[in-house]
């Protein structure tokens, strides 16, 4: 059986091809900085060994958690898949300050780069203050007390730091 093409009116070439179109040329999610980036997190990850209970009798099973500082700085929350697990209160909250001076000295070493490698942009080097920010993320957990752990938290310039009783 023959068809003329010239009957069938082509109006979405999906439905006569038995695959689907793409695009051509290279996908989001092909692109090198999105495979292999660094984490979009921008909060420390804590690998908890340790059940943690309540007195209510609630518990918190091993696993791995995003400590995150609440924005008044009086809870840390244990977060996992986006949703709050566990609060702990702040015992100790310490921010350290960036003296004008470093800041200063910071904007200078950019804008030195920059010049440098101002006719051969495809040279400079990736910035590397990504990485820094994510380097100076920690958070972990202490189990040396018989009576409390103490959780741990250092973001940037904030430590914070506290007490779960066992």
């Amino acid at each position: 059986m023959l068809i003329d093409c010239n009957l069938i009116a082509l109006n979405n070439p999906d439905d006569i091809l038995p695959y689907p179109n793409y695009k051509s040329g290279l996908q989001d999610e092909d692109k090198g900085h999105i495979k292999f980036g660094y984490p979009s997190t921008s909060y420390p990850i804590l690998n908890m060994p340790y059940i943690l209970e309540d007195y209510e009798g609630n518990t918190l099973p091993p696993g791995h958690y995003q400590i995150i500082l609440a924005p008044n700085r009086k809870m840390l929350y244990f977060v996992e898949s986006n949703e709050i697990k566990a609060s702990i209160p702040v015992a100790s909250l310490v921010e350290k300050m960036t003296s004008q001076e470093e800041e200063r000295e910071r904007i200078k070493e950019r804008e030195k780069m920059l010049k440098k490698y101002k006719n051969r942009p495809r040279k400079r080097p990736l910035d590397q203050t990504e990485r820094k920010r994510q380097a100076s993320m920690e958070a972990r957990i202490d189990d040396t007390n018989p009576r409390y752990y103490i959780l741990y938290y250092k973001n940037g310039n904030i430590e914070a730091k506290g007490y779960i009783l066992k």
